[in-house]
């Protein structure tokens, strides 16, 4: 029995040391980025990468492991056994050129390999033609190098453990089973609520660290998992230039001067993205009363928008859309691809190049949703997450309350250089919506229990707010409160049509702040990607056109329009009413202008999701 353990246990640091191997060939090659890393950085690849390399590890221990825990059983034969190292050897080969392939892949276009190369493969003579003499010797100089000196390392380190003895009876393969059990838990990387993902490894400001610290097989085959192999267009159902023609018809209004609404030329800009509030929940909304007293307060005070409608249904679609002007297309979300979310404008980004001090706030796990991924590549100067809590102020499943990082928020700004455009993404009102204090709304069921965790949220807001009040920034600070996606009510939406504007993506935003010129009730009708391009143009910054799914919601003219996708279609709200349209029941919709224009956006923006 122990030889088998520690066969095992040599087995998984075989792969481990094999991804080291990786990822310092893959620093050798691409010595030129790499030599412009500090020390520090060079071995942060390593260790911030150790995470995924465990996972991968794991995934590929878990045939072995089961392999000898079948060998364990009495009268199974010499045949699990021997079928462990030609399994090793098919794994070494086709890892070694996966890794080869990827230095390759990197060379000619900045990214790792991922299943986006796939489609390809189908015209190799072209592959090969395209690739300079220089790369078609590395790649196939590397792969047979590598494949060779790994094959050679396990047979000469693995072979020796091999188990010997007698097979162990029953109770011995059943507790050699159970090990292979136990692969779950480093392969989803630990006992957190969130998997592991690729913004596991994401933690300097300097893009090629964040890269070399990725595992290139879990990267590849997560994003196989994922369809990024897909290249065509499901959604193509008119020629380009005819969608182009009728969302910049749509978009017009982004070419119109601004109305002003702030009285502060470079505000602070506070956004607080209020997880998963609903319009219902507002009464000013026409929301059910009582549950959001505070936002209901702060809405009399600020300037309400009561046309907003979220892009997506998960807190990553909508964090794309508010700071990176991404709309939601069916089946995908670009933060859970690295590769992809990089490519998008980030309004910190713009906004950290003007001279503003960014900072991200977050009670829970920054791989929720690929967070850090979004907070790495926004470039933010300063990400706040669970790990910066106190282990008593973790009260949450996920993480901290509202409460305790609504207090560290305050203390932080306090000391911060203006101007400051600081992101505050709160957690309370996620599931399963346990929140401390007294209830404020009774009941055991899901929809009272949501409510009960936005009377909660409210109530702490109202008093942030408060006392951000007594502060000397907020006289030069724009408050924008908004939330990520909304949510049906179990009961009140109960009849609601599947996925109507109203019931499922209607969700309230509230302008305050005592740069804040304008107050009242504002009828422009938009959406969650409209936020970026509409806080650059207010403040008179450029880069509102590398938003090209959003408008400037103060902008005279156009034809305003919300846009949300979800798993198999759109939903298009305008002026001339809300349409939803599902693929697996496509039929022509009474308003063909609306429907003509949800196409051609939904076609441009699943083209401009393959493009990236």
């Amino acid at each position: 029995m122990v030889p088998r353990l520690r066969f095992l246990a040599a087995y998984l640091l075989f792969w481990l040391a094999f991804f080291a191997v990786l990822r310092g060939v893959f620093l050798v090659a691409l010595a030129e980025q790499a030599s412009t890393l500090s020390g520090a950085t060079l071995l942060g690849t390593f260790s911030h990468g150790l995470r995924l390399d465990l996972s991968a590890a794991a995934y590929l221990c878990f045939p072995t492991y089961l392999l000898i825990a079948l060998d364990a059983l009495p009268r199974a034969g010499p045949w699990p056994a021997r079928l462990v190292f030609p399994y090793t050897a098919i794994a070494i080969v086709t890892l070694a050129l996966l890794a080869a392939a990827d230095v390759g892949v990197f060379q000619g276009w900045a990214r790792r390999i991922d299943a986006s190369v796939l489609p390809y493969l189908a015209f190799p003579r072209e592959v090969w033609a395209s690739a300079a003499v220089v790369s078609r010797g590395l790649v196939i100089g590397l792969w047979i190098g590598l494949s060779a000196a790994a094959g050679a390392a396990a047979w000469r380190f693995l072979r020796p453990n091999f188990p010997p003895e007698p097979p162990p009876r029953l109770r011995g393969a059943l507790a050699l089973a159970l090990g292979a059990g136990l692969l779950l838990v480093p392969a989803r990387g630990g006992w957190q609520v969130v998997p592991i993902n690729q913004s596991s490894a994401y933690f300097s400001p300097v893009r090629f660290a964040n890269q070399a610290a990725l595992n290139v097989a879990w990267n590849f085959f997560d994003s196989w998992r994922r369809g990024l192999d897909r290249r065509g267009n499901p959604y193509l159902v008119m020629p380009m230039d005819s969608a182009r023609a009728l969302l910049a018809r749509a978009r017009a209004a982004s070419l119109a001067t601004s109305a002003p609404v702030l009285n502060t030329p470079r505000p602070n800009i506070l956004l607080i993205v209020w997880e998963g509030l609903s319009a219902r929940a507002l009464e000013r909304l026409g929301g059910l009363p009582g549950i959001t007293p505070g936002l209901s307060a702060i809405a009399a005070d600020g300037l309400l928008f009561r046309r907003f409608y979220a892009a997506g249904d998960r807190t990553e679609k909508g964090m794309a859309a508010l700071l990176a002007g991404a709309p939601t297309i069916p089946d995908a979300a670009i933060l859970r691809v690295p590769s992809k979310a990089a490519t998008l404008p980030l309004l910190s980004r713009e906004l950290g190049e003007a001279g503003y001090q960014t900072a991200f706030y977050y009670g829970g796990e920054p791989g929720f949703g690929n967070l850090q991924v979004l907070a790495t590549e926004g470039h933010f100067a300063r990400v706040l997450t669970k790990g910066a809590f106190a282990r008593r102020e973790l009260r949450s499943k996920w993480g901290a309350h509202d409460g305790a990082v609504a207090g560290r928020l305050l203390r932080d700004l306090h000391d911060t250089r203006e101007p400051f455009f600081a992101v505050w993404l709160t957690l309370s009102s996620h599931e399963p919506f346990d929140v401390p204090g007294p209830l404020r709304v009774t009941g055991k069921d899901s929809e009272s229990r949501y409510l009960n965790s936005l009377a909660y949220t409210d109530r702490v807001l109202r008093e942030t707010l408060r006392q951000a009040a007594r502060e000397p920034w907020w006289r030069r600070t724009l408050v924008v409160i908004v939330a990520d996606h909304s949510r049906p009510l179990e009961r009140t939406d109960a009849g609601a049509p599947y996925k109507s504007a109203e019931s499922w993506y209607h969700i309230p935003m509230v302008w305050t702040g005592g740069a804040l010129a304008r107050h009242g009730v504002s009828d422009a009708l938009g959406g969650q990607t409209d936020l970026a391009p509409t806080l650059l143009a207010q403040l008179g910054l450029p880069g509102g056109e590398r938003y090209p799914f959003g408008r400037d919601l103060f902008a005279a003219s156009g034809e305003p329009f919300a846009f949300y996708g979800f798993e198999s279609g759109f939903g298009l709200v305008t002026a001339r009413g809300n349409l939803v349209w599902q693929r697996e029941t496509a039929v022509d919709l009474p308003n063909s202008a609306d429907l003509r224009l949800g196409q051609a956006i939904l076609q441009l923006a699943y083209d401009d999701f393959l493009k990236r």
